[in-house]
């Protein structure tokens, strides 16, 4: 592995800071749960 690229940098810190205060948590489940509240809308 080489990396994270420069442009993807501040959400692989982002995707890290979740994990790690959610680390006792089942994150599948937990971002289910988010999507269902915010889903992603498609423009």
């Amino acid at each position: 592995m080489k990396g994270v690229r420069k442009e993807m940098f501040y959400l692989h810190l982002k995707e890290t800071e979740f994990r790690f205060n959610h680390r006792r948590d089942n994150v599948y489940v937990l971002v289910l749960k988010l999507l269902r509240e915010k889903p992603i809308g498609l423009a």
